[in-house]
């Protein structure tokens, strides 16, 4: 007879290491990314990058379930450096103590710039009367800016009085079974100020472009009717010495 002890001893292990991986996959289902509205204009990020006017705009979140995110903002780059070089949550100075991140909304229309702090977009805040929620059933956010403000040097400025970019880091992280905080997603934004006279500049030189492209074609396009008129002229008046000197002879 075999003994039913060395069966459960077997299976054991599996059922260990089963229970601990569906634990993390199930958590990583959830997910979230940003994109920003700047006069009604939908601009996305492309490669950690977004370009805007140095105009009011809107952050956009959009998730799978309503979720905290722990948000830096800062002028300086490292954070959102050591974050695109995979530095760890914790070994972060931003992200190292969660405990005493401030809400994102506690001022309104504003972000607050922290070297070595973080902010918490609390779940289901926004400046919307309610969460949106998408035809595909997920969940929309978003916050207004219209002004910058910089702990560090305790200064409040507006949004066309910026002169450097802005760096942000948003990482979702949900707390395990040993209530201790895991990271599960984190999106980089280097928001880069367009001036408004140079993209009016180069809005006008393209504009230009296409002028002289279409000042170009119809000058082919008459040059070409031209010629065939020409053309169509020489044949006539060959016929018709043609036609002279047959009556000639």
């Amino acid at each position: 007879m075999k003994n039913p002890i060395i069966k459960i001893l077997r299976i054991t292990p599996i059922l260990i290491v089963l229970a601990f991986t569906c634990i993390p996959v199930n958590a990583q289902t959830n997910s979230f990314y940003v994109y920003f509205i700047q006069n009604g204009k939908r601009i996305n990020i492309e490669d950690s990058k977004v370009e805007l006017k140095k105009e009011p705009f809107q952050i956009y979140i959009e998730s799978t379930e309503l979720m905290d995110i722990y948000l830096n903002a800062a002028y300086k780059n490292k954070t959102y450096s050591d974050a695109k070089n995979g530095k760890l949550m914790q070994k972060m100075n931003a992200f190292s103590n969660l405990k005493t991140a401030e809400p994102f909304f506690l001022n309104k229309g504003t972000i607050n710039l922290y070297s070595d702090k973080c902010v918490i977009w609390e779940k289901g805040k926004t400046d919307a009367e309610q969460v949106i929620k998408s035809e595909e059933g997920r969940y929309i956010v978003f916050k207004n800016i219209d002004k910058i403000y910089s702990v560090d040097k305790k200064t409040l400025i507006k949004i066309e009085d910026l002169e450097f970019n802005l760096n942000l880091v948003l990482i979702y992280a949900e707390k395990d079974e040993n209530n201790m905080l895991y990271e599960i997603q984190r999106e980089l934004v280097k928001i880069k100020w367009v001036d408004l006279f140079n993209e009016e500049t180069i809005n006008y030189t393209k504009q230009q472009l296409r002028e002289n492209k279409l000042r170009e074609k119809e000058k082919n396009l008459i040059e070409k009717r031209k010629q065939r008129m020409e053309n169509q002229d020489k044949k006539r008046i060959q016929k018709i010495e043609k036609k002279k000197e047959k009556e000639s002879k």
